[in-house]
Formats: structure tokens, sequence, C-alpha cells
């Protein structure tokens, strides 16, 4: 029998707005089977919904024939999710900060900012032809 205190299960979501829900309720389901108490895995729920909508906004353009992968690896203090679209990529370095007070007003523009504060380690692997993925970890 499988130990459930580790483990990886993997997604393949259409590019729409109604699969945050979903990846609300699997997060918060895998945050707690590595060990994350209600208020922390509410938190990695969040991050993970900003990192699918960028997925499915951004990278994919909510393109019908487009996917986005999400996987979860976890153990016990630690939890790893990955996130990759089909999209074209983006340039990292022309993010605007979001804390900037002439920004302070905008509706978009936040999710990396909040990924990076929510999660201990968040990565950006970009290519063209490829897609976008992120990784995200967090740890007890």
């Amino acid at each position: 029998m499988p130990d459930p205190t580790s483990g990886a299960q993997e997604f393949v979501l259409d590019s729409r707005y109604d699969v945050l829900e979903r990846v609300d309720s699997e997060t918060l389901r895998f945050s707690r089977l590595a060990g994350f108490d209600e208020s922390a895995a509410g938190m990695i729920a969040m991050a993970a919904i900003e990192a699918v909508t960028n997925a499915v906004v951004h990278g994919n353009k909510l393109a019908d024939d487009k996917k986005v992968l999400l996987r979860y690896e976890w153990e016990p203090g630690e939890l790893r999710i990955v996130v990759h679209d089909q999209g074209m990529g983006f340039d990292l370095m022309c993010v605007l900060d979001p804390t900037d007070p002439e920004r302070c007003m905008e509706t978009s523009g936040r999710g990396i900012f909040i990924m990076r504060e929510i999660m201990d380690d968040v990565e950006f692997e970009m290519s063209e032809k490829d897609g976008t993925t992120v990784r995200l970890v967090k740890r007890a």
C-alpha cells in the first residue's frame, strides 16, 4: 500500500477560469497531506491559484486547444507544485513591480509577487515553443 504521507499527483486542466475552484480544493488537500495547517494551506492555495491563473490567462490566453499541467509532489513538511502552460513565455525582467505606488490601483499584475511572498522557492522556466513552467516549493 502506498505511503499517504508522500507522493505525487498530476492533473491536466482546461484553459478556463472555472478550473480555479479545483486548484483551490486540490491544493488544500495536498497541503494537508504534507502536514500544513489550515492557515498555511490556504496561503499555499492562493499561490497555486495565482500560478494557474497566469498559465490560463497570460500563457494559454484562454485558448480551448491549450491545456495547463498541474503537478503536486508532497512529503512530510514540504509541498512542491509545478504549473506548465503551452504559451509563448514572457520576459521576467519586464514584470512591473506591484508595490510601486503608481501601480497600487491596478487590477492585475500581483500574481508573481504573491507567489514569491507565500512560497519558499519560486522558479520559472520559459520557452517560446514549449511554454512556461513555474515551480513552487513550500517547506514547514
